[in-house]
């Protein structure tokens, strides 16, 4: 049984880190140093417990946040709402997430590569699903600035890009604390680890039926 709840963990934090793969890890190495739904039973793995690993794993969490607030910090962000870097994020998401599902096997004395393996695929499931969402979603957003845009006064068009960019910034602070909630709530019930990715498979069907059925209408039209 306990194996199971370690595949669903790992499952878990891998899912999350498809969505923040930086903030996944980090909340990962703070959850293992609170003993929050995992202990250091193997030794090996006792430096995650130890101050420099959790100061570094805070000044991400932080970093990350400030990045939201600090002006320009947006551009720096690998963020999945933006599509020329969606392989990057997809590939960071992948071994972090692999290396997330690691630390929960190795810190329970379980073999760490199968752990990787349960981390590394929810994490390239949910970084897939989530990106093709959140570019939806910036997509919208631009498309709305473009609209306020049209025929706006100069204060008016610095007030549209203003709003925009809020709407960024709030939307990326959401999917960092939707990934800290995601980390920690699979290690403190197992089961809660499947949800991601059943959200993210249903998202990749559901998109797949829209895109069918509106090249069936072109075609119609056609």
């Amino acid at each position: 049984m306990d194996t199971i709840w370690n595949i669903c963990q790992a499952i878990g934090v891998g899912a999350a880190a498809g969505l923040s793969p930086l903030v996944a890890l980090a909340a990962v190495v703070v959850c293992v140093a609170a003993s929050l739904g995992l202990d250091t039973s193997n030794k090996d793995y006792d430096f995650l417990a130890g101050a420099a690993a959790v100061i570094v794993a805070i000044v991400v969490l932080l970093q990350s946040l400030a990045l939201i607030v600090v002006p320009g910090g947006m551009l720096t962000r690998v963020s999945a709402d933006r599509p020329r870097i969606m392989p990057i994020h997809l590939g960071v998401a992948i071994v972090l997430g692999a290396l997330g599902g690691a630390i929960v096997f190795g810190t329970q004395n379980d073999a760490a590569w199968i752990g990787a393996v349960f981390g590394g695929l929810p994490a390239a499931l949910v970084a897939f699903s989530s990106g093709r969402l959140l570019k939806g979603v910036g997509e919208r957003l631009a498309r709305g600035e473009q609209r306020q845009l049209k025929g706006a006064s100069r204060d008016e068009a610095k007030a549209a890009k203003a709003d925009a960019e809020a709407s960024l910034r709030v939307l990326a602070f959401g999917v960092d604390i939707v990934t800290m909630i995601a980390v920690v709530i699979p290690l403190l019930l197992p089961p809660a680890g499947l949800i991601l990715p059943i959200v993210a498979i249903a998202l990749i069907i559901g998109g797949r039926r829209r895109e069918a059925k509106k090249h069936e209408g072109l075609r119609v039209l056609s």
